[in-house]
């Protein structure tokens, strides 16, 4: 259940920018959607409040927090006594220009938590009147993360996440090993066996090894079903890097059943009991959140990298 991240423009504009190539905020707008959310998550997670977490948190990442949250608020109403707040500091913000609804724009924060990595935290917001929210949180590494490519203007190049099909004809694509609208799709075929160029590592060949060596106990057989997540609740983010290739953010859903052998029962955590329907006498299946964070190469320059990974339990179903 752990949790374990003014352009200058020529003819006419519109106010809200639903068809203006517009920066998707300011640097001090940005900085205000920080602060806010950082001062609403703090206060969210000390007092165990999902509610309040909503507006401060979209996407897997809250789809994955809130189910954390309504899960320890059950078990200790009064939230947390000895809760330390989080600290964001070194704020540097990576703003695309963007037409039409959603956009996004990236923070890249030192977090008090983990002072050895930094966080990537993804703001989106669907329509001007709304307020920006955290939809991604990756953590990555101080030195050796990947450099986020920036267009002539000097705002990040971001990359668009449709199916090939949609692109237009002329449309000579991203120059990538796979296009960003392909990844979600292709993951999950990895995971239920298919091929992919993705090259191994903790959240790919070693995923497949746990999955195989949770069916070596006779105890119970264990069945997975992948997806890849379609609404816009979830929508991916792909942004170019320096070397040419990309850093594409994505989540994937999956259900995890396990049914236990004649006379065994299944043991389950009682946070995760507590988002349970039903009562677990002979099977569990977990429904699970998976946000991403991969790299993809330039064509002919190697595979598919997943570097990060953050999944969290969000329900699950007694038999």
């Amino acid at each position: 259940m752990a949790l374990a991240l003014v352009a200058s423009l020529s003819g006419c504009m519109t106010v809200h920018g639903e068809t203006a190539v517009v920066p998707a905020a300011s640097e001090e707008e940005a900085q205000r959607a920080l602060d806010r959310y950082l001062e609403i998550s703090n206060e969210a997670i000390g007092a165990f409040d999902p509610e309040l977490n909503e507006t401060a948190e979209t996407g897997p990442i809250g789809a994955i927090r809130n189910a954390q949250l309504t899960a320890q608020r059950a078990m200790n109403p009064g939230g947390q006594d000895d809760f330390t707040p989080l600290e964001l500091s070194d704020p540097r913000f990576h703003i695309p220009q963007q037409a039409g609804w959603p956009k996004f724009f990236v923070a890249d924060v030192q977090p008090s938590q983990t002072p050895d990595n930094r966080w990537l935290l993804v703001f989106m917001r669907g329509a001007v009147e709304q307020d920006w929210r955290v939809s991604y949180l990756t953590v990555l590494p101080t030195e050796g993360a990947p450099e986020l490519a920036r267009d002539e203007d000097g705002y990040l190049e971001d990359l668009p996440v449709v199916d090939p099909s949609e692109l237009p004809a002329d449309d000579p694509g991203s120059g990538l090993v796979m296009e960003p609208g392909e990844l979600g799709t292709a993951f999950v075929d990895y995971l239920q066996g298919g091929e992919a160029p993705f090259a191994g590592g903790p959240y790919t060949s070693d995923e497949l090894a746990e999955r195989e060596a949770a069916n070596s106990d006779p105890a119970f057989v264990t069945e997975f079903q992948d997806q890849a997540a379609q609404s816009e609740e979830y929508a991916p983010v792909a942004i170019r890097t320096e070397d040419g290739g990309a850093l594409m953010l994505f989540t994937s859903l999956h259900h995890e059943k396990q049914t236990m052998a004649e006379g065994e029962t299944p043991v389950v955590d009682p946070l995760i009991e507590i988002l349970m329907q039903g009562e677990a006498e002979r099977a569990v299946t977990l429904e699970r959140v998976s946000m991403h964070a991969a790299l993809i190469p330039e064509v002919d320059d190697g595979q598919i990298e997943l570097i990060h990974r953050s999944t969290g339990v969000i329900g699950a179903t007694g038999e």
